[in-house]
């Protein structure tokens, strides 16, 4: 009987244990700052905050998303290197986006003006938890003012 009930609670262990995960909830862009600006590729640097709203910490391994920018194409999203997120908690993820002038001039009087521009961030993510390795879809929608003016000041430093 006593292995009987040793046998249920580490079952129940197991089955907890390896719950799958959650995914991460897209809170939006933070310190945007362009690094590179001209008439061919450019360089938008960023903060993404996310939440984790599972139990446990993960280890993020990989993302590869499109961005878009008012519904049209603006940049990709990669990352190739472990990343670890905290249990229960908001975090901050470094981006690099590279993008052409083009794509920007597409929603240049928006961006001057400061006026809220919709952004998606569409593609798969990688997670792991110990041996466990997921991966989960992105699919996040966040209207919000990028403020361009403050993002170019950061350009004369």
């Amino acid at each position: 009987m006593k292995q009987l009930s040793y046998g249920v609670l580490f079952l129940i262990l197991l089955l907890t244990a390896c719950s799958e995960p959650q995914s991460l909830e897209f809170k939006g862009l933070q310190d945007i700052q362009l690094e590179k600006l001209n008439m061919g590729k450019n360089k938008l640097r960023a903060n993404i905050k996310y939440h984790n709203p599972n139990g446990f910490s993960l280890v993020l391994k990989q993302i590869d998303c499109k961005v878009l920018m008012n519904n049209g194409q603006f940049t990709q999203l990669k990352l190739d290197t472990n990343f670890t997120i905290p249990a229960n908690k908001d975090f901050l993820l470094p981006a690099l986006f590279e993008f052409q002038m083009s794509d920007l001039v597409k929603n240049s009087m928006d961006l001057l003006f400061n006026k809220p521009i919709k952004l998606n961030i569409v593609g798969n993510a990688t997670l792991s938890k110990g041996m466990f390795t997921k991966t989960v879809p992105i699919a996040f929608e966040t209207t919000q003012k990028l403020n361009l003016g403050a993002a170019l000041s950061g350009l004369n430093k």
